[in-house]
């Protein structure tokens, strides 16, 4: 009995040592996180590849992870589903929000598992396979929202999808930071991308007044460089095509062949230097046929090959680019080396974006500035040489005039005549230029109006017509900084309509769409100043933003749009529906512009608490609660 019992022991023991042992793994895998923690760019974590595709069948498999203590991921093309695990760990005793950056805007799929602390699991999609209004945050960037607990850890695990190598560069940010750098970044973006743009429309204003071929063909390149550059970037994803997931699959190989492919026309126009042998041209107008062919075939292949045939075609051209220019023979030596080096930058752009693909390179694509360099230094030349090319054909054009003048000045009736002529024709010209520039002025009015009823558009809620939620953060922050300068109470109250989810459930949808706009025009009844307002803060929740306001005024207010609100009734289709609110309340002189959100916040809380203690009633925040 005794060598059972000790027996029992020993096996009991062993089947510990185990667990322990993974448990101080994990302990020891954990990035613990600073208290005052801003930015970490070298964030360890763990990988696997498996088949499971689900994180239950990965937790009961009990996968073999392997340790990556600090840069980016790269195990190049894989079929199986890449796991990453990354544990935090917060020592303080404040909660942290974080963001875990992605840093490939060009990964397929990305399912991110967050480990709660009452052992729930939170599931977010990210990927350029997925609609943008999929995403956590409505970013161009890979981005988790993370909030880890005082005295807590939180692991995630990350499920990765891609159809080519696989690049998986992971950096953790505090919100705070991340935007300041964001900000840095979009601002050295938004100008370059400006002059491209200011290179485009200067290109597109030229063959609309001169009817140059050439113009075009410069407008048509460079919008295609612009628009890559915008894709690889992710903005593109963000702003032109965000439901359109095709063309965020497959739009890197065709505007990849479309940046190379429009060289040609420029070339055959005569304005690059090319080899002196006579079939050239023939040459690169079947390799224009080809590369259009090359084009179309890439959109019915798989994303990998497809992508894998547009940068071996764009390389080839390039290549085939410099050695008709080595071998062109021309006066100037120095024009040949710029155009040498022009298409240099080009193929080592398409090289550094190909080495990606492939898998011989690794890290956040976006933060090395070759590819934008490259595509700059490319539109700056074009650019150049073709308004070089115009004003040379404009000398020349004059030059021959001048002739002409001077063979028939013996001539003075001839000569008078043609100088009437001439006076006449600059008169028409001076005139087409005051009608071209009216009509700029006439269309730049008709934009500028345009222009505010897409801000107005961009300030109201469709649904209500009250404003929205982004108006609202704007004009918090004015009414903070107000009261604060003049040292007068602002208040604000936070509506939720009781039960909402139960009237979508039963009457539907669009029952539900009524029943907030109801609910919206019960609201605006009851604010009688001009200065305060309703907002739209989301789903079924508003909030009413009342300056110079106290308390109890804000209190009645609310009680009033409580009890209106209790009264009223919503027919849809012969059925009543009526329907409660719950408010809540915060009303203070502010003292921190810099945090105007605490207001929302603490009106949020208030309204926890009238939801807590039963619906249908208005609660107002007291310091007491914190404490």
């Amino acid at each position: 009995m005794r060598m059972m019992l000790l027996l029992l022991v020993i096996l009991t023991s062993w089947s510990a040592f185990p667990a322990k042992t993974e448990a101080q793994s994990s302990v020891s895998n954990a990035f613990s996180l600073p208290t005052q923690f801003r930015h970490e760019a070298a964030l360890p974590f763990s990988y696997t590849v498996t088949k499971n595709n689900n994180i239950n069948d990965l937790l009961a498999s009990d996968p073999n992870w392997q340790q990556h203590d600090a840069g980016a991921l790269n195990l190049g093309e894989v079929d199986d589903h890449v796991w990453l695990k990354v544990i935090l760990k917060n020592d303080s005793l404040v909660e942290i929000p974080l963001l875990l950056s992605i840093n490939n805007n060009l990964l397929d799929s990305i399912t991110a598992y967050i480990m709660q602390a009452n052992h729930s699991i939170l599931t977010l999609d990210l990927g350029d396979s997925r609609p943008l209004v999929q995403r956590p945050i409505k970013h161009e960037a890979q981005l988790v929202p993370l909030e880890i607990p005082g005295k807590n850890q939180t692991i995630v695990y990350l499920n990765v999808r891609h159809h080519g190598a696989l690049n998986i560069p992971l950096s953790l940010w505090h919100p705070v930071e991340y935007l300041k750098y964001k900000s840095k970044f979009n601002l050295i973006y938004g100008i370059l991308a400006g002059f491209i743009l200011a290179m485009i429309a200067t290109n597109f204003m030229m063959y609309s007044f001169t009817r140059r071929k050439y113009f075009l063909h410069g407008t048509l390149l460079l919008t295609s460089v612009w628009l890559l550059l915008v894709h690889l970037y992710g903005f593109g994803y963000r702003y032109l095509y965000a439901d359109w997931q095709w063309m965020q699959q497959y739009g890197q190989s065709i505007l990849v062949l479309l940046s190379t492919l429009l060289l040609i026309p420029i070339q055959r126009s005569a304005i690059l230097p090319v080899s002196p042998q006579g079939n050239t041209d023939s040459i690169l107008k079947y390799l224009l046929l080809i590369g259009s062919l090359v084009t179309i075939t890439c959109t019915l292949l798989p994303i990998s090959l497809a992508m894998k045939l547009a940068y071996v075609f764009a390389i080839s051209l390039v290549l085939y680019f410099c050695t008709i220019t080595i071998f062109a023979k021309t006066t100037k030596l120095s024009h040949k080396l710029v155009v040498t080096s022009v298409y240099t930058a080009l193929l080592i752009s398409l090289c550094y974006q190909f080495g990606f693909e492939l898998g011989l390179l690794s890290g956040a694509l976006l933060e090395r500035p070759v590819t934008y360099l490259c595509s700059l230094f490319l539109c700056t030349y074009v650019s150049y040489i073709l308004a070089k090319q115009y004003i040379a054909e404009r000398e020349a054009h004059i030059k021959q005039q001048e002739h002409k003048l001077a063979k028939t000045r013996a001539e003075d009736a001839l000569l008078k005549e043609k100088l009437i002529i001439q006076e006449q024709a600059r008169e028409d010209l001076e005139s087409s230029i005051d009608e071209r520039t009216f009509e700029l002025q006439v269309t730049l009015r008709e934009l500028e109006e345009k222009n505010r009823e897409l801000e107005k558009l961009n300030m109201e809620d469709p649904l209500t017509k009250v404003k929205n939620r982004r108006y609202f953060d704007k004009r918090l922050m004015m009414e903070v900084r107000r009261s604060r300068r003049e040292q007068t109470t602002l208040s604000v109250i936070m509506l939720d309509i009781d039960h909402f989810k139960r009237v979508n459930d039963v009457y539907g949808h669009l029952a539900g769409d009524h029943t907030i706009c109801a609910f919206a025009q019960s609201i605006q009844q009851h604010l009688k100043r001009p200065h305060d307002e309703v907002f739209r803060y989301g789903g079924e929740e508003f909030v009413i933003l009342l300056p110079n306001t106290s308390q109890q005024g804000a209190q009645e207010i609310a009680e009033q749009i409580r009890l209106s609100t209790e009264q009223c009734v919503v027919n849809i289709a012969d059925q009543a529906i009526r329907f409660t609110t719950s408010a809540g309340v915060y009303s203070a002189i502010a003292t921190d512009t810099q945090n105007p959100t605490i207001f929302t916040d603490l009106a949020d809380k208030a309204l926890y608490e009238a939801k807590q203690q039963g619906r249908n009633r208005v609660c107002i925040y007291q310091h007491k609660q914190e404490t």
